[in-house]
């Protein structure tokens, strides 16, 4: 093989190597053929595969703790070359790059080894029940009466939207309770359903609060519901409700 095929297939793999997809046989060949091109050979390969990188990679935002670790290996690469300048060695930034790029996309998959993303707060009772009415327009609601003499100053209405399965109650002057001793529940009357009344969820009403409210948390589905009772039960709530005091009444 004259010299020029020589260097011409010298050249071939020097390409192949700066580009990283050479053969096992490939690099073999490469490193003899190495040693006597070494005096003509140049960088341009490599700062030619570093360009097509970075013209082909978009930019991707990084944590703290991967940025300090990138630059952590940079002493590593400079060293090692400093260290070892035999004309056998293959010195090629792409793996680096690879390895950049592939942090790039665990970042983007929001893996658990980096910086955790900043969720969106949860939205209070009230901003759901104000989303509620305002995305659901055949939302229904009934206003609360009060049912027995102690609980006269009672006002408030609930708000309930059959498609979604969800409600809420807004409360006016509904007395503080003590949770150890008892809880307010509410219970859905559907005649659809069944003649026992839903289990609607028991609830607090915390001091300070002018307007409570209250979610509901209906046990089991229900339809066009045709009133809604507020009870006192025992702590933790009861199965099926003897009704010794009902505190509010809403029906249609």
């Amino acid at each position: 093989m004259s010299a020029t095929a020589i260097y011409d297939r010298f050249e071939e793999l020097d390409a192949g190597r700066a580009l990283g997809d050479l053969s096992l046989e490939e690099v073999k060949e490469w490193k003899k053929l190495v040693t006597d091109q070494q005096s003509g050979r140049s960088r341009d390969f490599d700062w030619i595969t570093v360009e097509l990188e970075i013209e082909n990679s978009e930019t991707c935002p990084l944590s703290s703790s991967l940025v300090t670790r990138l630059k952590s290996t940079i002493p590593a690469f400079t060293n090692k070359e400093t260290r070892d300048p035999s004309p056998t060695k293959i010195i090629s930034i792409i793996p680096w790059l690879g390895w950049a790029a592939a942090a790039c996309l665990l970042v983007f998959f929001n893996l658990p080894d980096f910086d955790t993303p900043v969720l969106a707060p949860e939205l209070t009772a009230a901003q759901q029940l104000e989303a509620l009415v305002r995305d659901a327009p055949e939302t229904k609601r009934l206003a609360f009466s009060p049912a027995s003499d102690p609980y006269a100053k009672i006002s408030g209405e609930v708000i309930w939207n059959d498609e979604r399965q969800e409600g809420y109650m807004s409360l006016v002057n509904l007395p503080v309770n003590d949770p150890t001793k008892n809880q307010y529940q509410l219970w859905i009357v559907d005649p659809k359903r069944d003649e026992i009344p839903v289990d609607g969820g028991v609830f607090n009403i915390p001091s300070g609060s002018a307007t409570a409210i209250i979610p509901i948390r209906n046990a089991l589905q229900v339809s066009d519901p045709a009133a809604f009772v507020i009870t006192l039960e025992q702590p933790g709530g009861v199965v099926k409700s003897k009704q010794e005091i009902v505190v509010a009444l809403a029906k249609s």
